[in-house]
């Protein structure tokens, strides 16, 4: 044997699969040409599909994922409609198809547009059964940012309902005419490059309304969230006697808390509607718990807080750190506690720093109590879970 000879059976046995599988290609790529001017074409085998009830096997995905896959090396024109009827049938598969138990047929699976949204969002469908809290464990996202690309205010959801997913902790988000990436991402927080990537983005003219996209990392303004309700601002009259007084419009709410977050919750004290609106100066809503912390800070600290509307209780370490005062996780006596927990947040005061780790605390409307203020004990291991205002 010449070593020529030699080298073509040591390339062919090297190589054997590979030319095999070219050899594959080739075929279903010349039998799929001959319907088309020696184009790739399988809309025949999709209509077959539609016809047999939308029933779609594994081999039939395959076949469609080699045809697509190989029109687009070869950039035929038709390679658009091609790689849309792989995406038609991929999808037809992925959707659950059950079999009638009278006629044996698989029934139409429900075909779910999503042609508006970006490759950084899903649309999900949500099952019997399912809570909000389950869907977003699921996809690996908060319930918050699921409510927020949904602009749902509560977290109940219903069987049927169709919800957008951003598929990494982030906010969907529908684009609207004017947008940029520049803008969407500074007012939600995020960044302009993430956006590009996430949703395959190349320019601001991909940007068109009505797209459903994600923001990576982004986070809604607190007053543009759908729970958001508007700080109550007084209205000033003039009594007889000439001294001043407000109206507030009355809405109560409860915290509570973590689970074992609170031990040996006690009731210490109990205003009345007349006497909070006694407090001058206090722009919050008598009997809840921001108007209580504002209350202690004034009657039993050397530093009260400012006579101003510091809106809901999950807001106030925001607008406090912006106003100089000092914001962390340490808690110290007289300090207010806070959490974004609950559709409003809560605040309380820190009245003893314990030597075990744990705090005492005082508190308006926990669990409830609107008008009341109760003490209780928060455990060391919760202690961190707070924002301090000091």
């Amino acid at each position: 044997m010449t070593r020529r000879n030699h080298k073509i059976r040591s390339f062919l046995g090297k190589y054997w699969g590979y030319l095999l599988a070219f050899t594959s290609i080739v075929a279903v790529a010349f039998l799929g040409s001959l319907d088309n001017n020696s184009e790739l074409n399988d809309t025949t085998s999709l209509q077959e599909i539609y016809a047999n009830n939308y029933a779609v096997s594994t081999d039939q995905v395959t076949e469609f994922y080699v045809v697509a896959e190989l029109a687009n090396s070869m950039q035929f024109a038709s390679s658009n409609e091609i790689t849309n009827n792989y995406i038609s049938v991929a999808l037809l598969q992925q959707n659950n198809q059950t079999i009638d138990d009278t006629s044996g047929k698989i029934s139409k699976p429900t075909i779910v547009d999503v042609s508006h949204l970006s490759r950084g969002v899903k649309s999900y469908t949500v099952k019997a059964g399912e809570n909000l809290a389950q869907i977003a464990a699921r996809f690996g996202v908060t319930a918050d940012q699921i409510r927020w690309s949904n602009d749902m205010a509560a977290e109940t959801v219903s069987e049927g309902q169709s919800l957008y997913i951003p598929t990494v902790s982030g906010i969907a988000y529908i684009v609207k005419d004017g947008d940029t990436v520049e803008s969407i991402a500074a007012h939600y927080g995020a960044k302009a490059a993430d956006i590009i990537a996430y949703n395959d983005l190349e320019t601001n003219q991909n940007l068109k309304p009505g797209l459903v996209i994600l923001i990576p990392n982004g986070v809604v303004p607190e007053t543009e969230r759908p729970e958001y309700e508007a700080p109550i601002v007084p209205t000033q009259t003039q009594t007889q006697s000439s001294q001043s007084t407000y109206i507030y419009t009355y809405q109560n709410y409860s915290y509570l808390g973590s689970s074992g977050s609170r031990e040996n919750v006690r009731v210490v004290q109990r205003f009345s509607y007349a006497e909070s609106l006694g407090d001058a100066g206090n722009r919050n809503t008598p009997g809840q718990c921001t108007w209580y912390a504002w209350y202690y800070r004034k009657h039993y600290t050397s530093n009260p807080l400012p006579s101003t509307v510091l809106g809901n209780a999950n807001a106030w370490a925001y607008t406090l750190s912006r106003m100089g005062y000092i914001v962390n996780n340490t808690p110290s006596v007289g300090a207010v506690f806070q959490t974004t927990s609950g559709y409003y947040g809560h605040v309380g005061v820190v009245t003893a720093v314990n030597g075990n780790g744990s705090i005492t605390i005082r508190e308006m409307n926990y669990n409830g109590l609107a008008f009341t203020v109760t003490e209780a004990n928060i455990p060391a291991q919760y202690v961190g879970m707070y924002n301090y205002i000091h």
